[in-house]
């Protein structure tokens, strides 16, 4: 299955070449690092139960920042008739996600949110988390994750709340360091979400993160498309090699 697009789309940013080889050099311990227990997974939990309970029957979904594909996994195990696509910047994180998860079931690809190598109108439901921090054209990279979801599709991500040191915490330390130029403004998050043309339909702090983060969990979908006075009914336009199902419904 060849998602890919002839024409990557130019952007205006992308991800801080810094924090890609400082991610790079992480790769190998990431797995093992205490922020797993404290941070990523509860995080990675309030995210995937929120997909779980509000989309049934996805059949594209893309993890964008994936890491080295933990997420990914855990989402192709939760919908197994589901195809999980997951990129990230760092090629050394993406190299792991491909050696510890099942080929037939994920792919990965070096690539930045703001330049999403895919068609449009592809993906049922796309999962962020704590990841747009690192991107230097948020609101950009927001408007290509809308530009590849499916009609009625969804977004789950999650990421600081507001600026502050307990948001900066979770990041390596010269990370913390280049994250002070770029601070959040309190609301950001759901307010880029929504100028990106998506619906907000839930913001929640995930308070099981409380001590080491300020971190929100953030839900939106894709305006319905509306059928055209007698079209009713018709199959919807293909794209590339695929047509485009709606398998969000039960």
């Amino acid at each position: 299955m060849n998602l890919l697009r002839d024409h990557i789309p130019a952007s205006s940013g992308s991800c801080c070449p810094g924090f890609t080889h400082r991610f790079d050099d992480w790769a190998a311990s990431y797995d093992r690092s205490p922020l797993q227990a404290v941070l990523y997974g509860p995080v990675h939990d309030a995210v995937l139960r929120y997909a779980r309970q509000h989309v049934r029957h996805p059949g594209m979904i893309l993890d964008v920042g994936c890491g080295t594909g933990r997420l990914s996994a855990r989402l192709a195990s939760a919908y197994d008739q589901a195809r999980v696509v997951g990129i990230d910047a760092s090629t050394q994180m993406i190299q792991y996600a491909a050696t510890t998860t099942d080929p037939g079931r994920s792919r990965f690809a070096a690539a930045t949110a703001e330049r999403l190598p895919f068609a449009g109108a592809v993906f049922d439901l796309v999962v962020v988390t704590l990841s747009v921090s690192h991107w230097r054209d948020r609101a950009g990279g927001l408007a290509q994750i809308s530009r590849v979801m499916a009609p009625e599709g969804t977004l789950v991500a999650a990421g600081p709340s507001a600026a502050g040191p307990s948001a900066a915490r979770p990041f390596p330390p010269r990370t913390r360091r280049a994250r002070r130029g770029t601070p959040w403004l309190p609301g950001e998050l759901p307010a880029l979400i929504a100028a990106c043309g998506l619906q907000v339909e839930r913001v929640e702090p995930i308070p099981s993160v409380a001590t080491i983060a300020d971190a929100v969990m953030v839900a939106a979908r894709t305006t319905p498309v509306r059928q055209p006075p007698g079209r009713r009914g018709a199959e919807p336009r293909p794209f590339g090699p695929y047509r485009h199902r709606d398998r969000n419904r039960a």
